[in-house]
């Protein structure tokens, strides 16, 4: 039986690029398409391993490593607890993809041999990634569009009131319109880690949400500077009453600054 190793390697080159495409948009953490290109190249290597005299624990063991290699090649790794993150992601989907093609495999080859199958002189893999392929690209390219969005949402915030400074990162939030009653001032959120505010020392200014009417408890801003740029407009910064938690940022910006943003 004739085996073209050009087109096995292919195989394995598609296949570990959209891998590495589904879990960076499981993880939602976005690299340069290059880095993943390298990264699937690397581990496409690996198909060699097959033709190599080794035993199966050497053989488990070079394939870990590989996929170490594979995750610190294809993605800026900022903390173990997102390394392990990635780890597990790319282990657990190449376990559903390996199955289903398994059982594709299984279903429609007519021939198979160890790790290779032949369905009328064409293989059954290339056609899963040709037909697949498509639809992750276009999955990846729209998620990295809409994550990119988002982070330009995103701003750099010092804040210097009575309390002290706070140095922050800001998310822009159009939907929040939050305003004193009194001077028409924007209120600029924050986490109750960040400040600590007491009822007695606080302007209260009501909002509502969904299912309810509140109090915030706002301080006046002394001095507001967003991405480095001073901010001459007065804004109130208020105790968000749930935990701020989108993208890294601890503060929520109103909809009213974007104006000054521009």
């Amino acid at each position: 039986m004739k085996v073209y190793l050009d087109l096995i390697f292919f195989i394995n080159f598609m296949f570990d690029l959209l891998l590495l495409m589904t879990v960076s948009i499981e993880c939602k953490v976005f690299s340069k398409k290059r880095r993943l290109v390298i990264s699937s190249f690397l581990g496409s290597l690996s198909t060699f391993l097959l033709f190599l005299p080794l035993n199966n624990i050497s053989l488990f063991l070079f394939k870990v490593v590989i996929s170490i290699i594979m995750i610190l090649v294809g993605f800026k790794i900022t903390s173990k607890e997102l390394f392990f993150t990635l780890i597990k992601s790319l282990y657990g989907n190449s376990i559903i993809l390996g199955g289903l093609i398994y059982f594709l495999n299984n279903q429609f080859s007519y021939k198979q041999k160890g790790f290779i199958f032949i369905h009328d002189g064409t293989s059954l893999n290339l056609i899963i990634i040709l037909i697949s392929s498509p639809i992750i690209f276009y999955l990846y390219h729209k998620t990295m569009e809409n994550e990119k969005k988002k982070r330009e949402l995103l701003h750099k915030v010092s804040i210097k009131c009575k309390k002290g400074v706070v140095n922050t990162l800001g998310f822009l939030d159009t939907g929040n319109n939050i305003k004193d009653p009194y001077k028409k001032r924007g209120v600029i959120l924050i986490n109750s880690s960040e400040i600590n505010l007491s009822l007695e020392e606080s302007i209260l200014v009501p909002f509502k949400t969904v299912d309810s009417n509140n109090l915030l408890r706002c301080i006046e801003i002394e001095e507001l500077k967003i991405d480095d740029n001073l901010i001459t407009k007065k804004y109130l910064l208020g105790i968000s009453p749930k935990n701020i938690e989108i993208k890294g940022a601890s503060c929520i910006l109103p909809n009213i600054i974007e104006e000054e943003l521009k």
